[in-house]
């Protein structure tokens, strides 16, 4: 008789700890490395009197951004986007167009099913699918990274800004 009072009792302490347990249970977000909290932070803000085309890549796992491009789109008759800045994992930022200088010019090709950005040296290719150049809006649209410097890369493009 006794040992049935100890199971019994450790019985009811067990069902009462399961059904306690997922209140006490602290909530578990995913880490991220410090880079990409500040990478993730410093994303570029929508630029409402200037159209702007912002591209960001992810390491190979997809949850880190690797590198971000922001670029200026073209003025009508123009089929260059000029880069404002390029933003690498570390956190680390080169700008553009400071002290007087020229942006470098990516050309535009929207004459296949994918449009394409290709750098000034033609070492980086962002493949943009789906792109509509006159179509601003908070959506992300799917982007490819194509370089020998940060391989092939998945990612995402978003236009902001009108005009």
């Amino acid at each position: 008789m006794r040992t049935r009072g100890w199971a019994l009792a450790v019985a009811g302490l067990t069902v009462a700890g399961l059904a306690v347990a997922p209140l006490l249970r602290p909530s578990v977000e995913p880490t991220q490395s410090p880079n990409a909290d500040a990478l993730a932070s410093r994303r570029a803000a929508p630029v409402a009197a200037q159209p702007t085309l912002y591209c960001e890549f992810y390491n190979f796992v997809g949850r880190t951004p690797k590198v971000g491009f922001h670029f200026a789109l073209p003025a009508a008759g123009r089929a260059d986007y000029a880069q404002i800045f390029q933003r690498e994992i570390d956190g680390a930022q080169t700008d553009f167009g400071g002290d007087g200088q020229p942006r470098p010019a990516w050309a535009f090709d929207g004459s296949d099913s994918s449009a394409t950005l290709h750098s000034p040296d033609g070492a980086i290719q962002i493949n943009l699918y789906g792109y509509d150049a006159d179509k601003a809006g908070p959506a992300w649209i799917e982007a490819g990274l194509r370089s020998i410097q940060y391989l092939n890369l998945d990612g995402r493009c978003r236009r902001s800004g009108t005009a």
